[in-house]
């Protein structure tokens, strides 16, 4: 799953506090620092950051930071790291800035870890370097940070510059839940729900959306709404639903803005208002949402409440496969593929049906399959086909088992297994595929392979008539 820059961000707390503002004794302190004293020139730099005890002066707050840094104090080189990565109070200068993260990291302050950490994990500011990332995200969530728990669990869900460990992140979830992250809690709970890294237990996930979502971690408000909406672990309550998407979509959550769009398009709990989910579809597709993306492209392929529009369609199909929903690969090589909607490309059509069945899309593997078998956009690649059928049936795509069982039966580009593709026909025809029952009826006729057995093909042959097998409905009106 992507991650948000927001949802990345560290708090960053201020240094000591100042008991009750109370006023200081600013010469004396100056004298005590001046002398080596370290804790007090934290504290008059604390005092002059916040014009507490002393007159506003983010310059002279930096000076006094900088030498409680050369101290030892840690905190010193945390406050004076944040000013020159902000530009307030001192120079704006990154460089110096991870070096002073990184002295504070060293002097044990954990937060100073998990700053240096997020500049190196996001990237923007320096060379993204995940592997000191995850160095110093470990020493800061094993210093206490719950966050950093949280952004090492979702490296290693990911396996994101480690390899990935469902398990090991579920344990960090859980240990920045107890730490009282309320983000923690809620990808615990997606652990939990998914039974990913995590015993399946929609119950105990549901509980913690709860907990991620009275915490306002928005995306976890999303999840409990979907339980509420679906019954998966709560119960089923589309009143509660609308109104934990509704809040979420109100403090800008991709999801819940896409589920919420979902419901007012079918008219779902809430009145129908078409107008409105394209609305909410679009909020959720400009956060990168993959599957709001996709709703909006198939309004604009549509032409229902926006004007029709092949090319805005087509542009917002690819754009919800890059932000993970391959649905939009398949409709959009539908589109190469059929022509009259976009310039006729089998080889494009092929290449994006590839990439979404590579992403695990059922469908995308369905339909490359046939493509590398009838040499369409590409030369046939038998092998190809049948690797991708075997991954579609799997997922229960029954013509993808159809093809792989004919192939068995006969022995063609797959070592000969009549009984294995026998029943893989069968589980075809049951399926609803009119050619597997034709084929399988034609054998009982015929004595291929089974024994000759006519009211058996004919019961077939009904049945691929059902499934709107034109032959079959031939073979039943003639018999």
């Amino acid at each position: 799953m992507r991650i948000s820059r927001s949802a990345l961000v560290v708090a960053v707390l201020g240094g000591a506090s100042l008991a009750g503002a109370q006023p200081i004794e600013v010469e004396a302190l100056k004298k005590s620092c001046d002398k080596g004293g370290a804790a007090d020139c934290l504290t008059l730099a604390a005092a002059y950051a916040r014009g507490e005890g002393a007159p506003r002066d983010a310059s002279k707050a930096a000076g006094f930071y900088k030498k409680a840094c050369e101290g030892g104090q840690a905190r010193g080189c945390f406050e004076l790291a944040v000013m020159h990565v902000a530009g307030q109070g001192a120079s704006k200068d990154v460089k110096t800035a991870i070096t002073l993260f990184q002295r504070a990291c060293d002097l044990k302050d954990a937060e100073g870890c998990i700053r240096l950490a997020m500049l190196f994990y996001d990237g923007k500011d320096v060379a993204k370097d995940l592997g000191r990332a995850r160095t110093l995200l470990t020493e800061s969530c094993d210093g206490g940070i719950a966050r950093a728990c949280v952004v090492l669990g979702v490296m290693f869900r990911d396996g994101s510059g480690v390899a990935g460990d469902p398990a090991r992140a579920a344990q960090l979830f859980r240990k920045a839940c107890e730490g009282g992250d309320a983000e923690g809690c809620g990808e615990l709970g997606r652990a939990l729900g998914t039974g990913r890294g995590a015993a399946r237990d929609p119950a105990k996930a549901a509980a913690l959306f709860a907990k991620g979502c009275e915490g306002g971690w928005m995306a976890a408000c999303y999840d409990l709404g979907l339980a509420h909406e679906t019954g998966a672990g709560a119960p089923r309550d589309l009143p509660r639903a609308v109104a934990l998407y509704t809040k979420a979509c109100a403090a800008h959550d991709p999801g819940a803005c896409h589920g919420l769009g979902l419901l007012e398009k079918s008219g779902t709990g809430v009145a129908q208002d078409l107008t409105r989910a394209v609305a909410h579809f679009k909020e959720s597709c400009d956060a990168h949402f993959g599957r709001g993306c996709y709703e909006l492209a198939t309004s604009y392929f549509s032409g229902r409440v926006v004007p029709r529009d092949l090319s805005q369609a087509s542009m917002l199909y690819r754009q919800a496969c890059n932000d993970g929903d391959f649905r939009g690969c398949v409709s959009l090589g539908v589109m190469y593929a059929a022509g009259g909607q976009l310039a006729t490309d089998p080889v494009l059509a092929l290449k994006l049906y590839q990439e979404a069945c590579d992403g695990g899309d059922t469908n995308g593997c369905a339909r490359a399959g046939p493509m590398y078998e009838k040499a369409e956009g590409t030369a046939r690649d038998m092998a190809r086909a049948l690797a991708v059928y075997k991954k579609a049936c799997d997922a229960g795509n029954q013509p993808s088992c159809y093809r792989i069982g004919h192939h068995q039966r006969l022995g063609e580009f797959l070592p000969r297994d009549p009984a294995q593709g026998i029943q893989r026909m069968g589980q075809a025809c049951n399926g609803g595929v009119g050619d597997a029952c034709v084929e399988l009826a034609a054998m009982y006729d015929n004595a291929e392979g089974v024994p000759r057995d006519p009211l058996r093909a004919i019961a077939l042959y009904k049945q691929g008539c059902a499934a709107g097998q034109p032959l079959a409905c031939q073979k039943v009106k003639y018999r």
